[in-house]
């Protein structure tokens, strides 16, 4: 089994636990980020993730005080001017200013006593060789020791949109400077079995090396691909569609077409929004619980009417990378 569970500390202190899974707030929802931001106030108290693009331009005067730790996301995410077309129910604003300078001026005017993962700069405008992005992101963090460290891989050319493993696993050396090592869901592969392979391989070589950190899965924090992830390596997994849908017994619905059947037809829409974030913030909880159970019991049946499924799916992963 590639499932695992690890500590996050900073300074000697416990900050977490994996599994993780950290709800996530974007200016790519279309909502007011400081109404956004006060409503989830009263349902989050674990991690979150927040983007240092939208802290500058949104949040500088909005004290963030209810998480137990913040991973501060360099904001590429939200700077990019292409709207993905599969990206349902997001919306692109108009894009500001940004760039490395105004991202050092976030990282050095934060001051939250909540412990934060700093996550390294990237943009879309930007592509270099892994070597490169390491550098780059330990410069960043030198002399930042009251962040945890973690660094956001990307593909190397604009030509590229996958990350090629073998590439990161020539770099595996480099990568214990780091707390944490990152990868967007997509660029990791064109298919969910693939990207699982992908983590699988990157998984086993660091094994294979006692390099023992967590894998951080940017852009998937659902009913289906998170314990997907989790079953092939990775710790940590974010998303913003606990925002976007509605969990329920094992799916990841459409709110405005699963809330009325779920709360009643003559429910107000933006009731029906609210109650499914506690909800949705509730069902995390719980998949959090069994993904720790899973991995104490080797055990399927934890997954419910997902549980053939996730097996058929894992032994495909094993017969691909061949370890268990």
């Amino acid at each position: 089994m590639f499932a695992r569970k690890l500590k996050l500390t900073l300074k000697g202190q416990e900050v977490g636990t994996t599994p993780m899974l950290v709800p996530a707030v974007s200016s790519r929802i279309n909502l007011p980020l400081q109404e956004l931001t006060q409503t989830i106030s009263e349902i989050v108290d674990g991690p979150l993730l927040i983007s240092a693009y939208d802290y500058y331009h949104c949040q500088r005067n909005l004290p963030i005080s209810f998480p137990d730790l913040i991973f501060l996301d360099s904001g590429g995410y939200e700077c990019n001017k292409d709207q993905d077309v599969s990206d349902i129910g997001l919306y692109k604003p108009d894009s500001c200013e940004w760039n490395k300078d105004l991202h050092s001026d976030v990282i050095n005017e934060w001051s939250s006593k909540i412990p934060t993962v700093l996550i390294s700069y990237d943009h879309p405008s930007i592509r270099e060789h892994i070597s490169k992005q390491i550098e780059t992101a330990i410069n960043l963090f030198q002399g930042r020791d009251e962040f945890l460290k973690e660094i956001l891989i990307k593909p190397e050319t604009k030509t590229s949109y996958k990350i090629k493993p073998e590439k990161v696993i020539d770099n595996l050396e480099s990568f214990t400077s780091f707390n944490i090592l990152g990868f967007t869901e997509k660029e990791l592969g064109s298919s969910v079995l693939e990207r699982m392979i992908n983590i699988a391989k990157i998984r086993i070589a660091m094994n294979e090396e006692n390099i023992e950190i967590p894998i951080h899965i940017f852009g998937s924090l659902d009913t289906i691909t998170t314990p997907l992830y989790f079953l092939s390596g990775a710790d940590i997994f974010d998303g913003l569609s606990w925002l976007r849908f509605l969990f329920n017994d094992g799916n990841t619905l459409y709110i405005d077409s699963f809330g009325p059947k779920f709360y009643g037809a003559d429910e107000k829409i933006n009731k029906i929004w609210i109650q499914s974030l506690y909800k949705n913030y509730s069902y995390l909880r719980q998949l959090k619980m069994n993904l720790e159970i899973f991995h104490s019991k080797n055990n399927f049946d934890i997954w419910g009417n997902n549980a053939e499924f996730f097996k058929k799916t894992y032994d495909d992963l094993v017969e691909k990378v061949g370890v268990i």
